[in-house]
């Protein structure tokens, strides 16, 4: 990668970028922890309440309010792994350009 492009990137210190993993760490367990909960409580994945709903197999409330809390978690989830993924590229990034 040039060094133009890392010109480019905002002004983003190791100290920062270090805080910014760790909240994506703390989110991510946060969230996991959540889903689990959710799992425990309904002793399967979501795909199996959706579909346990769709079939009026058990009662819409508060199973159906539920299943759209576990649903955001798990897109928060994947935005949150998202975000951890970055934050590594850009770590790998300037350290790669502090050592150039």
């Amino acid at each position: 990668m040039s060094h133009g492009l890392i010109e480019q990137l905002p002004n983003i210190s190791a100290s920062k970028l270090a805080n910014l993993q760790s909240e994506v760490q703390s989110r991510r367990k946060l969230l996991q922890q959540r889903l689990a909960a959710f799992e425990r409580q309904y002793d399967c994945r979501l795909p199996e309440l959706e579909q346990k709903l769709a079939n009026q197999e058990i009662g819409e409330h508060p199973a159906w309010e539920d299943s759209i809390e576990w649903r955001n978690a798990l897109e928060q989830l994947e935005q949150t792994e998202l975000s951890g993924s970055i934050f590594a590229w850009l770590q790998r990034l300037l350290m790669r350009s502090a050592s150039s």
